[in-house]
């Protein structure tokens, strides 16, 4: 393919995005009864770049670049600079755009000549679905803007931060704007707002939401930042479209994890109330009674009691046919809003997803060993250099009363784990897979995987294992000299099974 036809081909394609983004755009304004987009900019005026074009220009004049020819370098210092006045008050506003554009590229000054392109192809595209201003029209312009809004005439209002060519006089700036339109609480609820700067990455967007929503004290469920590091390669519309995505989302999200903890909160806090309601002889019984007659941590049984009361306290909750039309109308909206393509990407970062992920499959063995937790199934041991997972049914692992297993069951089984390349996992036959399982990690690289190989079983006692419960490093050792386990943080099943233990392996220590 010649450079003429790779020229046509990216063209098209970002002829086709463009036309995609619009689309988008235009399906969320119509679907939330969007009447318009206003964008605030100090580069949505160019006769506000009036100052920076003068002062690019004579900041160039010794260099005399013969490639901004639009001007005679050779003039004397005071005459050029009035020329330069005089060029560009006789100018159009087109004109004048496109000389400013034009020292942009001379300078290479990739950043500011997408802010600066920005404004003006939105305005191409969009037409009369987006109103640029800068920010001292918004000023004058506010009030009859505001005036407009109502339930099905809504308005997406975007701030740029920086006013850095059009400073206000008191020097507000965007987030200021965006403050005092969503503290009016009549007009509020019929408004979305962002702020659309170069100043974050698309990565920066929450955390920066986050840090102005502090600092400015803005309201979550109303505002989202987008960063205009998503115009990329001349085509400025996906970007903004996935933006604009991010920000009408966040209204119901914001409003569906607001509906989550009022219930969640709730729940808890009748749970709590329910605990302590509890009558001595209830509490007893069902913490400490049955936790010594099933040989399980009374914690544990307290914790799985919690869980139990604020489940039945949420469905509870959610029995109200008003709460579940709200969150199912929230969800169809987040949906709606999902399904509509942008032709542009949000990175997603999966930190949270795989933390939380993590603490459900996984107890960190900082805590696991601290807590003295006793031996279960699942639980992983670094064996010379090597992991292994135990395998063997919950009920004949506990420990009753007397510190014993039922029918005295000593016998557990270790396989062998192993971190592979997935493409390996994938080329496996049918024969080799019947082998294997899959466990699942989310701290491994995304082309790795661990698996079990059940191959390589072995059963093993239990008494070694047994051993790295009465230690902080979670290490199989023991004191002989030590006849009774004196810690005030063991269950008392426990010490009873570390006086089986000393037995058994001072036995063996006298037979060695």
């Amino acid at each position: 393919m010649n450079t003429s036809e790779q020229k046509v081909s990216s063209v098209e394609i970002n002829c086709k995005c463009e036309a995609q983004a619009k689309t988008a755009i235009l399906n969320f304004l119509d679907k939330l009864g969007i009447k318009k987009i206003v964008y605030v900019d100090d580069r949505c005026s160019i006769n506000e770049l009036k100052e920076a074009f003068v002062g690019k220009l004579k900041a160039h004049y010794n260099n005399k670049p013969c490639e901004l020819d639009f001007l005679n370098w050779e003039l004397p210092e005071a005459v050029f600079e009035k020329e330069i006045t005089k060029l560009w008050d006789d100018k159009s506003d087109e004109e004048k755009r496109e000389l400013y554009l034009k020292i942009l590229r001379f300078e290479n000054n990739l950043e500011e000549l997408s802010n600066s392109v920005a404004p003006l192809r939105l305005k191409t595209i969009l037409k009369d679905k987006i109103e640029l201003l800068a920010p001292s029209e918004w000023i004058v312009q506010k009030s009859s803007i505001i005036h407009e809004l109502s339930n099905n005439a809504k308005i997406l209002f975007l701030f740029d931060i920086e006013f850095k060519h059009a400073p206000l006089p008191d020097n507000r700036d965007g987030r200021d704007l965006a403050f005092e339109l969503l503290q009016d609480s009549t007009v509020c609820k019929f408004l979305y707002c962002g702020i659309f700067s170069h100043l974050f990455s698309i990565n920066d967007e929450y955390d920066k939401r986050c840090e102005y929503c502090k600092t400015h004290h803005l309201d979550k469920e109303k505002f989202y930042t987008i960063s205009k590091k998503r115009f990329q390669n001349d085509s400025y519309l996906p970007g903004l479209a996935e933006g604009i995505r991010n920000t009408l989302l966040i209204n119901e999200v914001e409003v569906l994890k607001k509906e989550a903890a009022n219930i969640l909160g709730n729940s808890f806090k009748n749970a709590i109330n329910e605990i302590i309601q509890l009558a001595p002889e209830s509490f007893n019984h069902i913490i400490q009674k049955s936790s010594r007659k099933e040989g399980v941590w009374e914690m544990d049984t307290l914790i799985r009691v919690s869980d139990i009361i604020t489940s039945y306290n949420a469905l509870s909750t959610l029995v109200s046919n008003a709460r579940r039309t709200k969150i199912n109308q929230c969800l169809k909206k987040i949906r709606q809003i999902e399904s509509i393509k942008t032709g542009g990407e949000t990175p997603f970062d999966k930190t949270q997803v795989l933390d939380l992920r993590h603490k459900e499959l996984y107890i960190k063995d900082n805590i696991q060993n601290s807590l003295h937790y006793p031996l279960s199934n699942g639980d992983i041991f670094n064996i010379q250099g090597k992991e292994y997972i135990l395998l063997v049914q919950p009920c004949n692992i506990s420990l009753r009363k007397d510190g014993k297993r039922d029918r005295n069951y000593n016998i557990g089984l270790l396989v062998e784990l192993e971190t592979i390349e997935k493409e390996t996992f994938q080329n496996y036959k049918k024969g080799q897979l019947a082998t294997v399982e899959v466990i699942e990690d989310v701290t491994l690289p995304s082309n790795l995987l661990k698996v079990a190989r059940f191959s390589t079983f072995q059963s093993v006692s239990l008494s070694p294992l047994d051993l790295t419960v009465f230690n902080k490093e979670g290490i199989a050792k023991i004191n002989l000299s030590e006849l009774d386990n004196t810690s005030s943080t063991i269950q008392e099943s426990w010490k009873k099974r570390y006086k089986e233990l000393h037995k058994i392996f001072s036995f063996l220590y006298l037979e060695a």
